[in-house]
């Protein structure tokens, strides 16, 4: 779509951000709202297909009522020369791809304030039945603020009908894919779980666990490799962390968190020195239903030298002549069974084992060094954590404070405030802190650097004129805007019915959708009178002053008649009880009396003149009849 193209009289194109597998985006500018927004587009080799066009349009309108921090918001949908489009908020700044690639290595407590965003998001839209489908680095965006904002709720499941091995489709997607989805099964809210488990492997190592030539190679190692060790990679990263990604990606649904908010509880500890002698997280599941115990000696012995110790094997079974000889040997002159593992490079189970079957007797090594060293890394050790506790902290919490109060609250704690940042908030006053980073309740130490993110207050955005608009289809805009939309009904002779008259909210003022009430006076088209039942009831006199009142157009005209008395009305062309606008006319016809000798002459004589009074009234009552009918 070329720049300066304007869609649906509102959003104007300004530049190409790039495509996916489904969409092409683009920055564009919404002339109502006054701001930028991100505006994606179907591909065109994608728009006849109807199914895919309708989850498109289903999963749009469904993602339109997430409203949270950390997950971008859906302003409108459509549809624009027969291809299907979504608005949503513009976020100025990267994905988390590109962060990870240009802040790598990554502190570890950044890593968990990153990645608990990414879950508090998940486990909303969880919440509200939507899953995400498509999680990964590049559907993550981080604001300058540090804030991270989820995207593409709207096109994720939409994405997921097409075809694996389509190109350029899935392939960025499948190092994120959950077993199951490899193998065909349905997508769930444990997928999206084990999609963040590999996103937090990448954060910690900077690469996808799993790498092939193809697609489906890639997605094979996702079903029936085990997941590599991050501490492989790094050994300084802590077990409990390790221990997170292990479970959000067990191979079984089951194995994995129940939720996010599991995960994400799991993580918030998993920094903490309470957990630095956990084990190695394994599913139940994975393990064999066969339990059978291996000493510990002769599992050494088969790692180091690549034959088992296991007497159930044949007495025959081959040996290196040269090393047992050498063992042999080392052990007549007396060496000690360590020192002779160490020059045969064996382990020293197995040269005991040597030395017992050809009956010579080693020397152990005294105890006594081991229990000197033993005692002083236990001082050590106890010296270390006596430091250590007396200089532990805790974050504080001080969120809604102002920034003066929490500053005061961090210093009094011992702790440096560092950096301040804003974002905006839906929760927390403008001026007030909204979080820190680290975040309140993380343990610290004295003179750590606590970094607080405040509020800007609400986003605020140009209301808008909508004056002469349609007022069910703005409403409708506004109200999935956050904006709460009340309706005041008028009538008018000049606007059409349902098109809005004014609103109470100024077009230029700045307003914060989710707080604003807006009250549209909508015109109910010209203004009706009910005519009332004349007939025998009122003179002419009387229905003049009536039409008067209500600014009604009436024609008179009159007729002897025997049965109503004079200047009384005989009929009406409009019926009583039925409605009337000023642009109808109303005839009425007005009794003379009963016709008399006397009469007759002058009503003979003046018949030409009732004649044409006649054709006149006449006339007059198709027209007025014609008018009502309208």
């Amino acid at each position: 779509m070329l720049p300066d193209t304007v869609i649906d009289n509102r959003y104007k194109i300004i530049k190409s951000l790039g495509g996916g597998g489904m969409a092409n985006v683009y920055l564009a500018y919404d002339k109502f709202l006054n701001r930028h927004v991100t505006f994606k587009m179907m591909r065109l080799d994608m728009k006849d297909d109807t199914n895919l066009a309708k989850r498109f349009k289903r999963e749009a309108i469904a993602a339109t009522e997430l409203v949270h921090d950390n997950i971008v918001q859906v302003y409108d949908t459509g549809e624009y020369e027969g291809t299907q489009y979504l608005v949503m908020e513009y976020v100025e700044g990267m994905d988390l791809k590109t962060f990870i690639t240009d802040n790598f290595p990554i502190p570890y407590q950044q890593v968990v304030d990153i990645m608990t965003q990414i879950l508090s998001a998940v486990q909303a839209a969880h919440a509200a039945d939507i899953i995400h489908r498509d999680l990964k680095p590049q559907n993550i965006l981080i604001n300058d603020a540090g804030q991270v904002k989820i995207t593409d709720f709207g096109i994720a499941v939409a994405k997921s009908l097409q075809n694996m091995t389509q190109t350029n489709t899935v392939i960025g997607s499948v190092h994120y894919l959950s077993p199951e989805q490899t193998r065909g099964g349905m997508a769930s809210t444990k997928s999206d779980i084990y999609a963040l488990g590999v996103m937090l492997y990448e954060m910690l190592t900077k690469q996808v666990p799993y790498e092939g030539d193809t697609p489906v190679a890639v997605a094979m190692k996702h079903a029936t490799e085990d997941m590599p060790s991050v501490r492989d990679f790094d050994p300084r990263i802590p077990q409990a962390l390790e221990n997170v990604i292990l479970k959000a990606t067990a191979k079984r649904p089951q194995d994995r968190y129940s939720n996010a908010a599991a995960m994400s509880d799991d993580l918030s500890t998993a920094l903490s020195p309470r957990r630095s002698d956990e084990e190695r997280f394994a599913p139940m599941s994975e393990t064999t239903d066969e339990t059978r115990i291996i000493p510990m000696a002769q599992i050494q012995d088969q790692l180091k030298t690549g034959v088992s110790s296991d007497k159930s094997l044949p007495d025959d079974a081959p040996e290196e002549p040269s090393i047992k000889d050498a063992i042999i040997e080392h052990g007549k002159k007396g060496y000690a069974v360590k020192s002779i593992a160490k020059m045969v490079d064996r382990t020293p189970s197995y040269v005991r084992q040597v030395l017992k079957e050809n009956g010579i007797k080693f020397r152990k090594a005294p105890k006594w060094p081991w229990a000197i060293l033993g005692v002083v890394i236990l001082g050590t050790l106890v010296v270390m954590f006596l430091n250590y506790q007396s200089s532990k902290l805790v974050v504080p919490d001080v969120t809604n404070l102002t920034q003066d109060s929490a500053t005061n609250k961090l210093q009094k704690a011992g702790l440096t405030v560092g950096s301040v940042s804003s974002t905006t908030s839906t929760t927390v006053d403008k001026g007030n802190v909204v979080r820190t980073s680290p975040k309140s309740g993380s343990e610290a130490k004295k003179g750590d650097t606590i970094n607080l993110i405040i509020s800007s207050g609400r986003a605020k955005v140009r209301f808008g004129d909508y004056v002469g608009s349609d007022y069910a289809m703005t409403a409708a805009q506004l109200r999935a805007q956050g904006y709460t939309v009340n309706k005041q009904d008028s009538a008018s002779d000049d606007v059409a019915e349902g098109k809005i008259m004014s609103q109470s909210v100024d077009a230029d003022g700045k307003v914060d959708p989710t707080s604003t009430t807006v009250v549209f006076t909508v015109s109910t088209g010209a203004a009706k009178v009910t005519v009332p039942d004349f007939t025998n009831k009122a003179t002419q006199q009387q229905v003049q002053d009536w039409a008067s009142q209500h600014d009604i157009v009436v024609n008179f005209n009159t007729q002897y008649d025997g049965t109503t008395k004079k200047d009384y009305v005989i009929s009406q062309s409009i019926r009583g009880g039925s409605n009337i606008t000023k642009d109808m006319v109303l005839l009425v016809t007005i009794s003379r009396g009963p016709q008399t000798d006397s009469s007759s002459s002058s009503s003979v004589s003046s018949s030409s003149s009732s004649s044409d009074a006649s054709k006149s009234s006449s006339s007059s009552a198709s027209s007025s009849d014609s008018s009502h009918k309208n």
